[in-house]
Formats: C-alpha cells, structure tokens, sequence
C-alpha cells in the first residue's frame, strides 16, 4: 500500500523472510524488520510505523513487550498478532485483553487471505488518519493561535480587549521586487519575517496575519506595554542587520478580535483578525517609520518606561485617517543622541 509504514517484529529469520515475501507479493514494501527487542528502537525515530506486525513465538514471549514500546511510542499505529491455535493462542488474547496492545489476533497458519485482508482494511484507516493528523497540523501552522480557540468554539463571539499593537513593513519593496527574481525575493522575504516572528513570540506576542511585506502582531496581559515595546525595539534593531530593512509601528488601546467574512452561508470563507482604532493607528504610525526606526504613541512608553535606547520626541503628530493630533516618540536603537553608530 502506498505510504505504508510496517514494521515486522519476528525472532525467526526464515519465517521473517517468508512474511515479507507474501506482503510483496500484494503489494507490501518498504518493511522494517526487528528480531529481538533491544533492535527495536522508536523513541527518536523519524518516520513511526503505522503498522505493527508481531509474528509470536511461544519460546519468545518476551516479544509481546514489543507491542507494548509501539503503543508508547506510536500510539496511533495499529498491531496485528500472527498466533498458533492453542495455549499460544489463548495466553496472547489474555495479554492482549489486559494490556488492550494488540488491535487484530489472526490465527496461524496464514493459508488464506484473513490476515491480509485485516492487515489491509486497518492499515488503510491508519494511513488515513496519519495523513490527516499531518494535514491538521499543517492548517495549524496557517490560522493564528488566537484563532484556535474560535475553532473549538463555534459559539465563541468577537472579543474586545485592550492591547499593545505592533506593525512590521518592509522599506522600499518595489525596488527589490524589480531587482531580485519573484522566487529569490519570495524566499528572502520568508527569511525576514520569519525572523520577525520568532523574535515576536519570545517576547510573548501574537503574530496575527502576515501584510505582504510585514506582520501585525498583538501583545495583551500584564506587562504587555514594556514587552510589545522592547519586542519593537529589538525589530528594528533586526532591521539593520537584515537584507530588507523595514520600520515598526506601536500603539496602545482597545481591539475586537474575531472571525471576519461572510457569516451569512455555512462554509463561506472567513479569517481571524483584529480591527479597530488602535489597528489602523498602529499601521499609520508604521508608515511615518523610517527603516531601524520605531514610531510609538508616547502615551505607550509612559507605561513601558523605556530609557534606553532614549526616545526622541516627535510632539503632536497629523495621522492620516484621524482628526486629532498625537504624541509621538521615535526609538532608532542603531544611533545614540550624538550620531554615532553604537
């Protein structure tokens, strides 16, 4: 079966051999084969088996703790238990039934096709489920974390909360569109805001969406203030090291997080983000960013108190998109007060 991963676990070279022969012959390849249990070895395998097939021997009962290291360390994968009739027979349906190891107990000898049938119809409801588990944990990777939880709960509504947030935008993009290949800038752009979110999350923030060329990010809880600005600060201290230099924006107030798009019909395309005053304050103090640069709201490092690097005053700032004036600050972490490069 295509993208099967078995695993053989028999004592008996010749009767290995003779199993592996009949598993090729339907179409079985590819199959890990241990002898005894110190071989057997899962705790820091890359690919775990989807299936576990134990060939028992009565004079080596002590393979049956093999089942029990493949229920540890691959608990999805399923086992079958190719057994003699008799006392053999008899003493694995007692372990199996009290250690619940074993999924499948086919009796020798294996003259039809009963095992190969069970062996089939499990294995494929375990492929299955693997490749979901490994689609589910890529969709993961795309929804923000926040987003989660409006999965697990559909009744959950739009929140509103005060936050710290944060907008990343990369200075003079068209120019490198222009100047680099579209893959050459596509992967240099993956670097860079992969960059940025990393140093994001270690400061306990919350990448929301990627913009194009930037990340808007949110920060909330205790401390969020002295986090979202120190988080901004090392950014733009990123930016002067990166290929794509880009400036930072930060602003503090309140937010509405929730699932926007057509609610209207069931399966219509929605996506989490936050909106809000203080989303689109913190973008447009983003864009008066130079590259290294941090634009914040002064009332902001009023509570995160940040000395150094020292602020520069900006006084009452003209934001486009509102009418009253603001009090800016301006952090540029690569220059101290008197021009020089620290």
């Amino acid at each position: 079966m295509k993208n099967a991963r078995l695993l053989l676990i028999d004592s008996d070279p010749y009767t290995a051999s003779v199993v592996q022969d009949e598993l090729a012959r339907r179409g079985f390849f590819g199959i890990q084969h241990v002898s005894a249990l110190p071989d057997l070895s899962l705790a820091d395998a890359p690919d775990l088996p989807d299936m576990a097939i134990l060939n028992y021997q009565s004079e080596r009962a002590d393979l049956l703790e093999a089942c029990n290291l493949v229920r540890r360390y691959a608990p999805r994968a399923g086992v079958i238990a190719i057994v003699s009739p008799g006392p053999a027979l008899r003493k694995v349906r007692a372990w199996a039934s009290e250690t619940g190891c074993i999924d499948v107990i086919v009796e020798k000898p294996l003259s039809d096709e009963r095992f190969f049938m069970a062996l089939r119809d499990l294995l494929a409801v375990k492929v299955m489920l693997r490749e979901l588990e490994q689609k589910t944990e890529r969709l993961t990777t795309l929804i923000p974390e926040d987003a989660l939880a409006l999965v697990e709960d559909t009744q959950r509504d739009a929140e509103l909360f005060a936050a710290v947030v944060l907008f990343t935008d990369i200075r003079s993009s068209s120019k490198f569109i222009q100047e680099l290949a579209p893959r050459d800038y596509f992967s240099l752009l993956n670097q860079v805001l992969s960059a940025q979110s990393s140093l994001i999350r270690r400061y306990q923030g919350t990448v929301v969406k990627y913009t194009g060329d930037g990340i808007l990010a949110v920060f909330r809880g205790m401390g969020k203030s002295y986090l979202a600005l120190s988080c901004a600060i090392a950014l733009a201290r990123q930016s002067e090291e990166s290929t794509l230099n880009f400036g930072v924006g930060a602003a503090e107030g309140l937010v509405l997080s929730g699932l926007i798009g057509d609610s209207l019909k069931h399966g219509d395309l929605q996506q989490y983000d936050v909106i809000g005053a203080t989303v689109n304050l913190s973008a447009r103090l983003c864009s008066l960013a130079a590259a290294g640069q941090v634009v914040a709201l002064k009332q902001l490092n009023a509570l995160a108190k940040i000395a150094c690097p020292a602020p520069q005053e900006m006084g009452q700032v003209e934001v486009k998109g509102f009418d009253a004036m603001f009090e800016c600050i301006v952090f540029t972490p690569s220059y101290q007060g008197n021009g020089k490069v620290t």
